[in-house]
């Protein structure tokens, strides 16, 4: 009777172990397998779905539909252009904060990837925007504020020009850090203006040196040489004063440099990658 018990027992463990299959599709120690194809199919048509929202210009469901992939597929191919394609529709959605933010993780975790210049050009948009957006809401100078989104996008595309002098963003990158070295000249010069009213000639005079040195070429440099020389001369400065007017002189003559705020700039969205085991560069702006 022991030998027949011992017997049957061997026989089920053995059936059990030869066909898997048998154990119900539930069992917790057996899940469910699917195909490399299949996943890779449920990928793709979850891009393609957020894709077309992108394109829609249904910026907070694309956004819904990225994170969604990215988090059923993280390594996946379609994972990290969903993370490209994401910045740009965060950006898009006036989301700037998430922006900036998913570029910097996107730099960090792919700085050799194809698209890198572009995310570097969405983040100096998007503190431009940041700063005009602001200024234009509440009808400000926007110089008499804080220029600090100003000086952030002026470090960001800097280090785009630096980085990817030949990618099809540098061109306005360059434009618009004339502008905003020329806005940063600006804003330092109402701070000699406060100086100079209240007869703080020591404060003026330094200040307004470090706006030549600092942003050389911008218009607010000239009115830096004139206060500078008023300066020294109430400080009984005389050679200062005479070499800040000697250079003064030689300047006033030339044409102030016009410096319009640069056009609106939508940056087209990343192009979609059929295959985007290598994604694919960011396309140019269309004129």
């Amino acid at each position: 009777m022991k030998l027949k018990i011992t017997l049957v027992a061997a026989l089920l463990v053995a059936g059990c172990s030869s066909d898997p299959n048998r154990l119900p599709p539930t069992n917790p120690f057996k899940p469910e397998q699917r195909s490399a194809r299949e996943m890779r199919l449920e990928a793709g048509q979850l891009y393609k779905a957020a894709r077309d929202s992108l394109d829609t210009s249904d910026y907070s469901t694309a956004i819904e539909r990225y994170d969604r992939l990215i988090q059923r597929f993280p390594f996946s191919e379609y994972a990290t252009q969903a993370q490209l394609e994401k910045i740009y529709a965060q950006y898009r959605n006036y989301d700037h904060d998430s922006a900036l933010a998913g570029a910097e993780r996107f730099l960090r975790e792919h700085p050799r990837h194809s698209g890198a210049a572009y995310v570097q050009y969405i983040k100096g948009l998007a503190n431009f925007d940041r700063e005009e957006g602001l200024s234009d809401m509440l009808g400000l100078d926007a110089t008499q504020k804080d220029m600090g989104y100003s000086r952030r996008s002026f470090d960001d595309l800097g280090l785009l020009v630096q980085k990817y002098p030949n990618s099809p963003y540098a061109a306005d990158a360059r434009q618009r850090m004339i502008f905003l070295r020329n806005r940063i000249a600006e804003s330092e010069i109402h701070a000699v203006r406060f100086y100079m009213k209240r007869g703080a000639w020591i404060a003026a005079a330094k200040r307004s040196e470090q706006i030549i040195a600092q942003y050389p070429g911008a218009p607010a440099a000239l009115e830096a040489l004139q206060t500078m020389e008023q300066s020294y001369r109430a400080l009984d400065l005389k050679p200062q004063a005479d070499e800040a007017a000697a250079i003064l002189a030689a300047n006033r003559d030339r044409p102030a440099p016009v410096t319009p705020l640069p056009a609106k700039v939508i940056p087209a969205a990343v192009v979609p990658a059929a295959e985007p085991a290598e994604a694919p560069a960011p396309a140019p702006r269309q004129p």
